[in-house]
C-alpha cells in the first residue's frame, strides 16, 4: 500500500487547542484498544485526533461520554478571564507606592502623622475623625511592615487592574480597604482599637479578584460542581489565611485584614455583575 493512501486511512474526531487535551482523549481509544494518533492542527498550537475510519464512530461516542461525565471545562481561576485586555497599571502603582514611602519618612520624624491618621475605633465613632479609615492606609510601623505591602500591592493591585481596569481597580482596592477599616472600628467599639497599614487595601484587592472570578463562574454556561464553581472564593479564603492570619503576638490586624478582603469581594460582584464597564476593556 502506496504511504499517500495509509494517510488517507486516519480521520480526524476532534481538535484540541493544547497537547495536554488531546493527549487526554487519546487515551480514551487507547483504554478501547483502538489505534489512534495526535498530529499538529491546520492552525498554530491545535491538535488533532485521528483514528482508522471502522473506529470513528464508537471513539467519537466515547469520547463524548467521556467529556460529559468527566465535565471537562476550564478549571476555575482565581484571575479573571479577560485580564490580559487590560493595562497592569504599573504607573497607578507606583504613585500609590511613592505616597507610601514618602509618608513613611515622614513618620519617623513627625509623629503627629500616626497620632492623627491611624485608624481608631474611638476617633471614628466617638469623635467622628471621618478620615482616620482612609489616612490609616498610608501609614506604617516599620521597614519590613511597608515592604511586605508594597510587595503584596504590586501583585494583587496587577492582577485587578488587569482584570477590571487600572483606574477602577485602585479605586476598589482603596474603598475596600477603608470600608474594612470602618467596619473593624464599628464591631471594636466602644473598645479603643487602633490599627495602620496598607495591607487591609492590598486584601481589598485579593477580595475583588475573588468576587470576579466568582461571577465569571456562576455565568458558565456550562455546569459545574459547586466546589468549582465556588474556587475563587475560597481560594481567596485560602490565600487569606495564609497570608493575613499572622501569628500569635504578632500585633496583626486580623479583622482588617478579613473586613477588606470581604469588601473586596462584595465590590468585585457589583463590578462584574452590574456595571458594564467592569466587563469591557478601558
Amino acid at each position: 500500500m502506496k504511504p499517500e493512501d495509509q494517510e488517507n486511512e486516519w480521520i480526524d474526531v476532534g481538535t484540541y487547542p493544547t497537547l495536554d487535551e488531546a493527549h487526554e482523549r487519546a487515551l480514551v481509544a487507547l483504554a478501547m484498544g483502538e489505534s489512534i494518533r495526535v498530529e499538529h492542527g491546520d492552525q498554530p498550537g491545535e491538535f488533532d485526533l485521528q483514528v482508522e475510519p471502522d473506529a470513528v464512530v464508537k471513539i467519537s461516542e466515547e469520547i463524548r461520554q467521556y467529556e460529559k461525565e468527566s465535565e471537562i471545562v476550564r478549571i476555575p481561576k482565581i484571575i479573571p478571564s479577560n485580564w490580559v485586555r487590560y493595562p497592569s497599571g504599573w504607573a497607578y502603582y507606583s504613585v500609590w507606592a511613592v505616597v507610601l514611602m514618602v509618608v513613611f519618612y515622614y513618620q519617623q520624624t513627625h509623629q503627629e502623622f500616626t497620632d492623627h491618621g491611624a485608624s481608631s475605633s474611638i476617633g471614628l465613632m466617638r469623635d467622628g475623625e471621618w478620615w482616620r479609615p482612609f489616612t490609616a492606609l498610608f501609614l506604617h510601623a516599620d521597614l519590613g511592615h511597608i515592604i511586605g505591602n508594597l510587595a503584596g500591592g504590586a501583585l494583587f493591585g496587577m492582577l485587578a487592574s488587569k482584570s477590571i481596569g487600572p483606574l477602577k481597580a485602585w479605586t476598589m482596592i482603596l474603598f475596600s480597604g477603608t470600608l474594612g477599616n470602618v467596619i473593624t472600628s464599628v464591631l471594636t467599639y466602644p473598645e479603643s482599637f487602633t490599627s495602620i497599614g496598607s495591607s487591609t487595601a492590598v486584601f481589598g484587592a485579593l477580595g475583588i479578584l475573588s468576587g470576579i472570578g466568582l461571577v465569571e463562574n456562576l455565568r458558565e454556561k456550562v455546569s459545574m460542581p459547586w466546589v468549582r464553581v465556588l474556587a475563587p472564593l475560597l481560594a481567596g479564603f485560602v490565600l487569606l489565611g495564609w497570608l493575613g492570619g499572622g501569628t500569635p503576638g504578632s500585633n496583626t490586624d486580623v479583622l482588617g485584614h478579613v473586613f477588606g478582603f470581604l469588601a473586596g469581594v462584595v465590590a468585585g460582584i457589583v463590578c462584574r455583575h452590574f456595571v458594564t464597564s467592569c466587563s469591557a476593556p478601558s
